[in-house]
């Protein structure tokens, strides 16, 4: 995997924490270090080789000059292999620390060596002659000899031994010992010094890239933690504008709900209050019957209190000659005033195609269509029975029962609560679901209560329950 790759495989990962971001951050970051350092470092390693030879051969030249007076301190003339002389020679030889494995030597006059640091326990350098090895000047000059080197200044320059070694030398002849100096520096010494410098520098690097990293690391935290707490006082203030404007919206639905079934209260002429009683007997069915039903909760109970008053929406579709008519209603107006189901299905089908799926119109369409179905079939429109019909339904059609039982019609008097009780247990199982009836038991007490405080004064309404 080539660096291109490995960059284009990090930018695809996918992100998904504050920790990511930053490992993504450092790693990158770390990789264009590293390809900078790479490229630097071949520079600086070269630069620095280069450097390290010229102070070398520039040092060694000035090594010669001086070793040369150190090595005829105290000699009197020439030296010959094992004399005083050689002895004070050799010693001082011996004596001298270059560094980078550096050295010095003495050749006589045909270039064979006479003095040298391991002279003395390799013996068979005493029959080694460097007099012909090519040299290459460092002024440029052709490649000479040692044998042909002049004797006057110093000579620097590069000495090729024939098994590809390099030695860097500056040489100088020394005529009080008829013999000359050479300082020896190998490239491999040279090298070995410039790897320390360059080693050096690389760890210097390296350290200061692990602070730079770490520095970067800390930053970056830093200012991810503070737009991530910025980003979250956004979304908080976001979350609470979205939940302000949610309520709204549901108080402006339920509004317009609220006002859509008084308007069919209004156009139906029933008795006042109607819709309220409807909805106090339907939240307290639902109040009882949540420990039977998991699906009741508060916010259940919550919807049926404004579904339950959707009931009889429908009857704004019908003509008044059917709605108001004063006396019993023959088969066929029955059958027309029935309609009154699908009417309200119908509408709240049509407000939910226009605003989308919403839990509340959902249960308003279920008590529209089924609050007359029958818990043995023989209700209507749909002749279903059981619990086929929707549990807000079967709620729904004991409340409306009731309600029309004990409020006051131009065609009967109310009900006794005692009265509706006894026709409602009637129809156990048969008008009503068993749960329902046993709920409406539960709570008689609470329904009386209801009733009576909800009753307006009496008038005749002319209305059918129907």
């Amino acid at each position: 995997m080539n660096l291109r790759t490995l960059f284009d495989t990090l930018l695809e990962v996918r992100i998904s924490s504050r920790r990511g971001v930053i490992a993504a951050i450092l790693t990158l970051q770390a990789m264009v270090m590293a390809v900078g350092w790479t490229f630097t470092f071949r520079q600086v390693r070269h630069a620095t080789a280069k450097s390290v030879e010229d102070l070398v051969v520039n040092k060694n030249k000035k090594i010669a000059n001086w070793f040369s007076t150190e090595l005829t301190k105290d000699i009197s003339g020439p030296i010959e292999i094992g004399s005083k002389d050689w002895n004070t020679v050799q010693n001082r030889i011996e004596a001298l620390e270059l560094p980078g494995d550096g050295f010095a030597c003495l050749l006589d006059n045909n270039g064979q060596i006479i003095c040298h640091p391991d002279f003395r326990t390799n013996k068979s350098l005493a029959h080694t002659k460097l007099g012909n090895i090519p040299i290459k000047p460092n002024d440029g000059q052709t490649k000479i000899t040692l044998n042909t080197l002049p004797k006057t200044d110093p000579i620097s320059g590069e000495l090729d031994f024939s098994t590809g070694q390099i030695h860097y030398i500056a040489s100088r002849y020394i005529p009080k010992l008829g013999a000359r100096l050479i300082i020896h520096q190998p490239e491999a010494g040279l090298i070995k010094m410039s790897s320390h410098a360059t080693m050096l520098l690389g760890l210097t690097a390296g350290f200061a890239a692990m602070a730079v990293l770490g520095l970067t690391g800390l930053i970056t935290a830093g200012v991810m933690k503070r737009y991530d707490s910025s980003l979250e006082n956004m979304n908080k203030g976001l979350e609470a504008e979205v939940k302000q404007r949610t309520i709204d919206n549901l108080a402006a639905r339920d509004a317009l709900i609220v006002g859509l079934a008084k308007l069919a209260d209004c156009r139906d002429n029933e008795t006042g209050l109607h819709l309220e009683r409807i909805s106090y007997y339907a939240v307290l069915l639902a109040q009882e019957l949540s420990s039977k039903y998991s699906e009741i909760d508060d916010i259940w109970i919550d919807r049926i209190k404004l579904a339950s008053s959707m009931h009889d929406i429908g009857k704004v579709g019908l003509p008044d000659e059917i709605l108001l008519k004063p006396g019993k209603l023959t088969a066929d107006e029955r059958s027309r005033m029935q309609t009154h189901t699908t009417i309200g299905a119908d509408t709240l089908f049509s407000i939910r195609h226009e605003m989308g799926d919403d839990v509340l119109l959902n249960m308003s369409i279920q008590v529209a269509l089924e609050h007359h179905e029958h818990w043995d079939g023989n209700g209507y429109p749909l002749g279903i029975k059981g619990t086929q019909i929707a549990l807000a339904a079967r709620i729904v059609a004991l409340a409306d029962v009731y309600d029309a039982l004990t409020s006051k019609r131009c065609y009967k008097e109310s009900f006794s609560h005692a009265k509706a009780r006894q026709i409602i247990l009637q129809g156990r199982g048969t008008h009503f679901d068993p749960d329902v009836i046993d709920a409406f038991l539960a709570a008689e007490e609470a329904f009386d209560t209801i009733r009576n405080q909800n009753q307006p004064p009496q008038t005749c309404d002319f209305a059918h329950a129907a």
